[in-house]
């Protein structure tokens, strides 16, 4: 099955989501950008198509991908 993959990650002074071919949103927190890339996952998850998840830490460190489904 096909699955949807999107990130968080710091760019610059600003948070990001990216994704396959796609790099959209200007958060001022990891929270905000955590936030919105949740409600869109929702969209997909909602559908029945999974979802992998990976948010950069503070840190710039980037965890193993979460599956949400």
């Amino acid at each position: 099955m096909t699955e949807v993959h999107y990130g968080v990650i710091r760019v610059g002074d600003h948070w990001a989501i990216v994704g396959e071919h796609l790099r959209f949103g200007h958060y001022a927190t990891q929270d905000q950008a955590t936030a919105a890339v949740s409600r869109l996952a929702e969209q997909s998850t909602g559908v029945g198509m999974p979802v992998l998840l990976v948010v950069q830490d503070e840190d710039s460190t980037l965890p193993a991908p979460i599956l949400l489904s």
